[in-house]
């Protein structure tokens, strides 16, 4: 079975209270970058809703909410599925960084 490529790798060392985790290449950021998007794209799809429902549709700015919210939602449950199930749990960045783990 070929070894798992990984994308993030854990930002304290092991045993340390927190178990956040950062991307360490290119696949990593581009996790970090489409959350970003959605999180945008999720904004501005609420404002303009909010926007004509002010012009145009009365109303219609209640389902501004739930559409931010649901991308979020999707956002942040893609980006920490991507952290975990490709992430190192066993090294640092820093390890990563000094060239310890390849």
């Amino acid at each position: 079975m070929a070894e798992q490529e990984y994308w993030f790798a854990r930002r304290f060392p092991v045993g340390h209270p927190r178990n956040s985790m950062s991307p360490i290449n290119e696949q990593g950021w581009n996790v970090v970058r489409r959350f970003i998007t959605w999180m945008i794209a999720g904004a501005v799809v609420a404002a303009l809703l909010v926007v004509v429902s002010l012009l145009w549709l009365p109303y219609l700015w209640i389902g501004a909410p739930f559409i931010f919210v649901g991308a979020a939602m999707y956002a942040g449950w893609a980006f920490i599925l991507a952290a975990q199930g490709r992430g190192d749990h066993n090294h640092t960045i820093d390890d990563y960084k000094a060239g310890r783990v390849k």
